[in-house]
């Protein structure tokens, strides 16, 4: 009997592709741009890690469930970048994790946080942002709102898996891991989880800080055009009150943190009509704080307002002549700087009585302080107006809102 001309053809072919994907996983197991494998983490090779584009509430979660840790961060961009885990603030916390994902709401948060839960894994501690926005509901109502969407379980598919071990993204991403290993503006992400924003220092430094709240003022005017002025949504009050009996039922400290918004961004919430909406929610946080006290008395919750026109919210805005002049505290109006985020966590952590002398920054709020809060909010307001005036120029909030005038 003869062989077939095209079996040792087929066999070596065979043999080709499987060595070809044994050496692409080797390959991306061994630089692990996800840090997900950690077998080897050297410096100058690949301890260094990319940003995540892609997965990354699954590569999170991950990172969380091993490390298994005793504080856990939650929200979305402001907090991933402006919340260090390795803060001094919370040094005797024991070992943290920075859960943030950028674009996501509270249904991401409360499902990581189940998630943690099932793998039984308690933090003792849970910081978590609280963004205003994602409360209000849309100007034009969907024909029919759908349930928030969860984060995809972290646990249970493969899918995800496979395609970080063995896929053309993965080679690239971890082509790309050896390459930022000397690269000190390279977008990167800590192994607890911080996003430091490195690639932001090269973007000042080329454009100017001007150009970059420019560029962020205008993107947050369109988003908040497509927000309603007339209410807020029930539901996610009504998963904020879900979120908070489960994280309360572990017997978690709960320290709630509503962002220290620069007053460009504040002024823009009065542009748009919402600064009652703003008040509206936050009374309504304090109301639901209280509602599962009563269920949980035990429970620490605590809820503390960073927003407002202080110093630190108000601070200048280099001019468009001035490319080299660069701000302490803020990014752009979006996003406050590790700096000040060391701040607020510092301010959070820390008994009132023995917090830095920075004025008022960081209020704590319930039912009682309520009305001082404004108070301390609309003093400050008139402070920031004198010092930039143009911060609340109609003529500037216009060209942010790209028409005429604001929504009021």
């Amino acid at each position: 009997m003869t062989r077939s001309p095209f079996r040792l053809y087929l066999l070596t072919m065979l043999l080709l592709l499987v060595s070809g994907a044994i050496i692409v996983c080797a390959f991306v197991l061994i630089v692990d741009p996800y840090g997900v494998y950690g077998i080897v983490r050297r410096d100058h090779f690949n301890a260094v890690k990319p940003g995540l584009t892609r997965y990354q509430s699954q590569i999170k979660q991950e990172h969380a469930l091993r490390l298994r840790p005793q504080f856990i961060i939650l929200g979305n961009s402001r907090a991933e970048i402006g919340f260090d885990p390795r803060a001094s603030a919370l040094a005797a916390l024991g070992a943290g994790y920075n859960l943030a994902i950028p674009g996501t709401g509270l249904a991401t948060s409360a499902s990581q946080f189940a998630q943690l839960r099932q793998a039984g894994v308690k933090p003792h501690t849970v910081i978590v942002g609280m963004e205003f926005i994602d409360f209000l509901n849309p100007a034009v109502a969907p024909a029919a709102r759908q349930a928030p969407a969860a984060a995809a379980p972290a646990h249970g598919r493969a899918d995800w898996r496979f395609d970080a071990l063995f896929s053309l993204a993965s080679v690239k991403d971890a082509v790309h891991t050896l390459r930022i290993q000397h690269d000190g503006e390279a977008a990167t992400m800590s192994a607890d989880g911080f996003n430091p924003l490195l690639d932001y220092g090269a973007h000042a430094r080329r454009d100017g800080y001007h150009k970059m709240f420019a560029q962020r003022a205008r993107e947050s005017a369109a988003n908040l055009g497509r927000k309603s002025t007339r209410g807020l949504a029930a539901e996610d009050f009504q998963l904020l009150r879900t979120f908070l009996l489960a994280m309360a039922a572990t017997q978690a400290d709960i320290k709630l943190v509503i962002y220290p918004y620069h007053a460009q961004m504040l002024a823009m919430f009065e542009d748009a009509g919402l600064w009652p909406l703003f008040e509206e929610w936050k009374a309504q946080l304090v109301l639901a704080i209280g509602e599962v006290r009563a269920r949980y008395p035990g429970a620490r919750i605590s809820l503390t307002d960073f927003s407002g026109y202080g110093a630190y919210n108000c601070e200048p805005i280099p001019a468009a002549n001035e490319r080299s002049k660069a701000t302490r505290w803020y990014w752009e109006a979006g996003h406050f700087k590790k700096a000040l985020g060391d701040i607020v966590l510092r301010r959070v952590m820390s008994p009132q009585e023995t917090a830095p002398d920075d004025g008022q920054f960081g209020m704590p709020l319930d039912a009682a302080r309520l009305e001082e809060n404004r108070a301390r909010i609309a003093q400050e307001r008139g402070s920031c107006v004198a010092a930039q005036p143009a911060l609340f120029a109609r003529q500037m909030l216009a060209e942010q809102h790209g028409h005429a005038g604001g929504r009021r």
